[in-house]
């Protein structure tokens, strides 16, 4: 059951009816839960016990956290002024030691199954691929399911359990509140992955009825399900093509393939995110945003802090600065000082943690070689821009360029756009042999070609219409975006009449041009993750 099924409607406006009944108010965040709970169990009922034995580790870890903290704050109390300073920090650093060792057990379970289940086979084709080891210790491969969400869950967790430990938040008391802060049915199969603070007095929260909030969502559910029937579900088939049987196309088609699985990739990505982030408002509940435009970025550090951004952020701030700031990173930063100038030499600390926050990103995705190499490559490319800063500041002095000048920053939106849909060619290919394929012959057997079937091959020329209207609104939006802000809140001050047939047109698009199935559109692509 997708979240742009027709079950899935029938499901969401049964528990929408009962959630609001009036009598029930105080009892919303236990239907959210049951309805989460029911939503899962028929998503992935065998990996059920996973997210039962996540969320028990995650509430006690917190809890335990929680009392330390406070210990804490009561010996402050208690015994400014009057203790040594070698009392004060042994005390502190037995509570630090305490909660190094919590974590550590929170880690071993939560981190512990994401990396049993998702990482364990990968873990074992490459360990029988050591020349001797496969013919010893024949290991054999676990052909384990993935639990539905658990990439997104895990950082949820960790990022709370991370927040307590650090007194940003209060441990939540009750499991059954902690239970529905992770599994809430809307964003678990693929975010955003939400914060502790802003999201959990909203679904602990009472909500009464608000039609602002139903119309918001409502315009945003339709405008996602017109993402993905008219444009993603559109461009799918053929960019799968592409990818699937990439011999027989030359370097120019495979280059437009990756321009291509890009535009489709946040399409579908994108659309989710809309579908969800309305449904969620219909019930009062506001979603952390989690694009921004990505497409207007004019650097690949830019685009980054537009696309994924609940990913971006967290690994900003739970892997990237604890890091960068890390004793080892200090040992690091001196040891440069003797070999570098002073600049790069500063650079060190934030060098170390890039490489490997954007090493683990690639690993988050997906347990192969060729998204680790997708993750290792952004990091590169992003860690020589700030290296080369001031070469490049030095060529746009010379050349009289400013940030202000709008032909120059068209040029950053283009080189930024193609840059990204090259790097698509990693987690596009169905492996990293045919990624080194594809790439050779995008640079080796580039020969522009004018033919229909060059440019958009096994394309009906109807669908291709229908993706270019798709994607000239969607440009259209993003431009009024970009400049004037929210279109929704826009839409809001015009006449009653006007808007609803705004509405009735976008609604009638989707069911005259959209790819619709016997269960309205296909799964989305980023649940793999």
């Amino acid at each position: 059951m997708t979240v742009n099924s027709m079950s899935f409607f029938i499901f969401f406006l049964g528990m929408a009816l009962v959630y609001y009944l009036p009598f029930l108010k105080k009892f919303q965040w236990m239907i959210l839960l049951a309805a989460s709970c029911l939503f899962y169990y028929f998503a992935g009922a065998e990996t059920f016990l996973y997210l039962i034995l996540a969320t028990a580790a995650t509430h006690f870890a917190a809890l335990a956290l929680d009392r330390l903290n406070l210990r804490q704050e009561a010996w402050n109390a208690e015994q400014k002024g009057h203790c040594t300073k070698e009392e004060a920090e042994r005390f502190k650093g037995g509570i630090k030691a305490g909660k190094r060792r919590i974590l550590v057990l929170d880690a071993m379970v939560t981190v512990g199954i994401l990396a049993f289940v998702k990482y364990g086979d990968f873990i074992v084709e490459n360990v029988n691929r050591i020349p001797g080891v496969k013919a010893g210790l024949g290991l054999t491969p676990l052909n384990l399911i993935i639990p539905l969400g658990i990439s997104y869950y895990t950082l949820q967790s960790i990022g709370y359990v991370m927040d307590v430990s650090k007194g940003k938040v209060r441990a939540e008391k009750n499991i059954l509140k902690t239970s529905l802060f992770l599994v809430y049915f809307p964003q678990i199969t693929q975010g955003p992955i939400g914060r502790f603070p802003q999201l959990a007095p909203q679904l602990f929260g009472s909500h009464a009825f608000c039609w602002r909030d139903f119309s918001f969502g409502f315009q945003r559910v339709l405008w996602g399900f017109f993402k993905k029937t008219v444009i993603s579900e559109r461009m799918s088939p053929f960019v799968d093509e592409i990818f699937l049987d990439y011999g027989q196309y030359g370097g120019f088609t495979l280059l437009l393939g990756c321009i291509y699985f890009s535009v489709q990739a946040y399409m579908d990505f994108s659309a989710y995110m809309d579908i969800v982030a309305g449904f969620s408002q219909v019930l009062g509940i506001h979603l952390e945003e989690n694009f921004r435009r990505p497409f207007f970025s004019q650097s690949l550090a830019e685009y980054w802090r537009r696309w994924h951004i609940s990913l971006s952020s967290w690994f900003r701030d739970y892997v990237f600065y604890p890091l960068s700031l890390s004793s080892r990173a200090v040992k690091l930063s001196r040891l440069g000082r003797k070999f570098l100038p002073a600049k790069l030499a500063k650079l060190v600390p934030s060098v170390y943690a890039m490489l490997f926050v954007w090493f683990a990103t690639g690993l988050w995705h997906d347990a192969s070689w060729r998204y680790i190499c997708w993750g290792v490559a952004n990091g590169v490319i992003m860690i020589s821009s700030l290296c080369l800063s001031d070469v490049f500041q030095g060529w746009k002095d010379r050349l009289h360029i400013t940030e202000k000048n709008p032909a120059w920053n068209m040029v950053r939106i283009v080189r930024t756009f193609l840059l990204i849909s090259l790097l698509k060619v990693f987690p596009a290919a169905m492996d990293l042999g045919g990624t080194v394929g594809i790439l050779k012959k995008i640079f080796t057997d580039f020969h522009l070609s004018f033919s229909y079937q060059a440019w958009f091959p096994g394309l009906e020329v109807s669908h291709l219409a229908y993706i270019l209207f798709g994607l000239l609104l969607c440009l259209l939006i993003g431009i009024w975006q970009e400049r004037k802000g929210s279109v929704r809140e826009g839409l809001e001050t015009k006449p009653f009449v006007l808007r609803w047939c705004l509405y009735a047109v976008v609604l009638c698009a989707i069911l005259s041009i959209g790819a619709l199935g016997s269960d309205l559109s296909g799964g989305f692509e980023y649940a793999q993750y």
